[in-house]
């Protein structure tokens, strides 16, 4: 078994990515065909098209049965949303941008051109309801939905209708697989995958129909269902949930601890080929470990199965992160942290009691929110029932770029007589775009549940069927959420400002302003004692309190919407990815000595080259901020050591300090800048080396030239 899942990872990670175009192709037929139907059966009736005609896929992973298109990497389109390359993961794979150029047959680009809503696919950040998928099963739903015969509401009777459609309809493709693993079965030689054939086919005849009876129908079953989520439409960030958690009741069958191992890492591979995006990372997210609302540890055989597969397999999507509580077993804990120690850059660690804490300040009930899982990047959810925590539907504040506008903007900086009053005009820009933020989110809400509902993902959701509601606007907790970028450097121009103009008076802020705007040029003097001034993320207050200032400024200003539009309490999650490059290439130069066009910090914590203290410093700062308050979507907190200061004992005790503190998440990577400037000149050497960037996992050798020497220049700030 353990040959054909290294022989399944190998065959994936060497594919090219090519395109399929057989979804865009039934969706479009279906579309043609449903003309003038509600939304919601029109699509249903389009995703049904799409399950009962694709290729299926058995040969690449005989393990599990499912896949998003006809073969592994080949790009599945979805053109209800339209056509193209996510921005990230053309800056992330160079060789993709423009991968679609010529390859879309010109009658369906022309019939979505008026007709896609944008985006390039679905909400996604989501984590359904898999707990009722594997132990209830789909056709409980079915029936759910179909017991309101006598409903007044048209809106509502079709909606239910279109859940029965799209339910039965992952039925019958599971179905199909049965029929279809059965065939290969008998062409079959191999033993092991003629076994695994009849295993799968045994399988797909129970579920997701019905509850899983075993481990195996259970991770089928969750297979099925997540794939079939993407297929719908959600193409990026689609979250497994909390897969130790639902499987639990199976743990005790009599299945040892490698076989187990085994079975996880073809399960972690048949998720790794979705194809949406080809090999971009689709953060695809796994939540295991942590505790329930009582504080029982739920831990188990198969959390440090996840933890070994992924070991084992060295894929980057899916990613993989880890519950940390007090009670938390300490062979968990010790497991983790030596995969980190070894420099596996995995699991993601997340800290229970802040992060459950700040979901219940959003008005969610305990229970539920000691329920959360990741389900993005580094964004939380619950599974189920909460999902826009995680969104950036209601804008996105971004520090820097609102504190260059109010600097830039101004008449005459000179005039400004503090860094408080340059703090004061960073509030009115913010509040701006705020208010802006929320009445376009009210806006997309409104268009994507009427123009592109998802009635599989929402008989998922829970309270979506008894509401007969699409999951935007029927789940149980609607949170407003928020994204945060560019705190880091925001907080060094404010302390470099302060220091800078207002206590040592000797540069103006016009001045200060002036070379930012000309990108320094001619001006290094002044840039070498910007370098010279405050920093965040070495625990000195004269920075680190421009950054709670800043978080404190804008809660003040969302509180203000909130009340203005009449929402609960919202949730901010400090989310990067590589935003940071995004954002810095259309961001001019800034007071904290930044150049035009160059990244901000890659996450929370001090921007490369700062953190002059070292990581308790850096851990230090950021504990300075109350993430149960500030952060009740989640924050990223990249932290790199070497080898040398790595090891086990002191991986662990970090962790557990920070924690203990009041840290919320910790994305800690040890990194060797040698190791890694060797894997770019012989990258055949280097294939099983996995990195976590800023929000994302990748192999180092498929990182772009860009994010491997940032990743260099972070390991050498590490050794020095």
């Amino acid at each position: 078994m353990r040959r054909l899942v290294r022989s399944i990872r190998d065959a994936l990670l060497g594919t090219a990515d090519t395109v399929c175009l057989e979804r865009a192709r039934l969706v479009t037929e279906a579309w043609r065909e449903h003309e003038g139907e509600p939304a919601a059966l029109r699509r249903a009736h389009a995703f049904a098209h799409v399950l009962a005609h694709m290729t299926l896929d058995l040969s690449s992973n005989p393990v599990f049965a499912g896949n998003t298109s006809s073969r592994p990497r080949a790009w599945m389109l979805v053109p209800e949303h339209g056509f193209g390359v996510d921005p990230q993961i053309a800056l992330e794979n160079p060789g993709l941008e423009g991968h679609l150029e010529g390859r879309l047959p010109a009658e369906i680009v022309e019939y979505w051109r008026e007709r896609s809503v944008g985006g390039h696919a679905g909400i996604g950040h989501l984590a359904v309801d898999m707990g009722r998928a594997v132990h209830e099963g789909l056709e409980s739903i079915v029936a759910e939905a179909e017991a309101f015969p006598d409903e007044p509401d048209p809106e509502k009777r079709d909606y239910r209708r279109a859940m029965v459609v799209a339910l039965r309809a992952v039925i019958d493709w599971a179905h199909r697989y049965a029929e279809a693993a059965e065939a290969a079965a008998r062409r079959e030689s191999d033993p092991l995958r003629r076994s695994a054939h009849l295993r799968v086919a045994r399988a797909c005849r129970q579920v997701p129909a019905r509850p899983a009876r075993d481990l195996f129908e259970g991770l089928q079953a969750m297979v099925l269902v997540h794939l079939a989520t993407a297929i719908e439409g959600h193409g990026l960030s689609i979250s497994l949930g909390l897969p130790d958690s639902v499987l639990a009741p199976f743990v005790g069958e009599p299945v040892d601890r490698e076989s187990m191992t085994d079975l996880v890492a073809a399960f972690i591979l048949k998720v790794a080929a979705n194809s949406f995006q080809g090999r971009g990372s689709k953060t695809q997210a796994i939540t295991v470990g942590g505790a329930d609302h009582t504080g029982r540890d739920r831990s188990n055989a198969l959390t440090f199965a996840f933890l070994e597969a992924f070991d084992l397999v060295r894929v980057g999507d899916p990613h993989l992160f880890l519950r940390w509580h007090p009670d938390l077993d300490a062979s968990v804990k010790r497991a983790a942290a030596g995969m980190l120690s070894s420099g596996a850059s995995t699991p993601l660690l997340v800290n229970d009691p802040p992060t459950a804490a700040g979901l219940v300040a959003c008005g969610v009930r305990p229970e539920d929110a000691w329920d959360y899982c990741v389900i993005g990047c580094n964004e939380l959810g619950v599974p189920g029932r909460l999902h826009e925590t995680a969104a950036a539907r209601f804008g996105t504040i971004e520090y820097l770029g609102l504190l260059n506008e109010a600097l830039f903007s101004h008449p005459d900086p000179d005039s400004i007589n503090g860094t408080d009053e340059v703090l004061a005009l960073l509030e009115l820009e913010m509040l701006a775009r705020a208010r802006q933020g929320r009445r376009a989110g009210i806006e997309r809400i409104r268009q994507e549940a009427a123009c592109v509902p998802t009635p599989f993902t929402s008989a998922l959701m829970k309270g979506c069927v008894a509401r007969g509601r699409d999951m935007l606007v029927g789940m149980e907790y609607h949170v407003p959420g928020l994204y945060e970028r560019g705190l880091t450097n925001a907080a060094n121009a404010l302390a470099a400002i302060e220091k800078l103009a207002f206590e040592e008076r000797a540069v103006g802020l016009s001045r200060l302003v002036e070379a930012s705007r000309r990108n320094f040029e001619g001006a290094g003097e002044l840039r070498a004692r910007i370098a010279l001034a405050p920093k965040w993320g070495t625990d000195d207050d004269r920075a680190d309190r421009w950054a709670l200032r800043l978080v404190e400024t804008r809660e003040r200003v969302l509180n203000r919407v909130d009340g203005e539009f009449g929402h609960r309490a919202h949730a901010v999650c400090h989310v990067v990815r590589s935003l940071h490059h995004l954002d810095g290439r259309r961001l001019a130069a800034s007071c904290d000595g930044r150049l035009a066009g160059a990244p901000l910090a890659d996450s929370i914590g001090p921007q490369t080259g700062t953190a002059r203290a070292g990581p308790t410093a850096a851990l230090n700062s950021v504990l300075k901020l109350d993430a149960s308050r500030y952060y009740r979507g989640g924050y990223n907190l990249n932290l790199t050591l070497t080898r040398a200061n790595a090891p086990v004992e002191v991986v662990l005790a970090l962790i557990e300090a920070f924690f203990a503190d009041g840290g919320q998440e910790l994305q800690l990577a040890v990194l060797d800048a040698e190791a890694l400037r060797q894997a770019r000149v012989h990258p055949e050497r280097f294939g099983d080396l996995v990195v976590r960037f800023a929000g994302f996992s990748a192999r180092f050798i498929d990182m772009s030239p860009a994010e491997q020497q940032e990743l260099i220049e972070r390991a050498e700030a590490a050794a020095r």
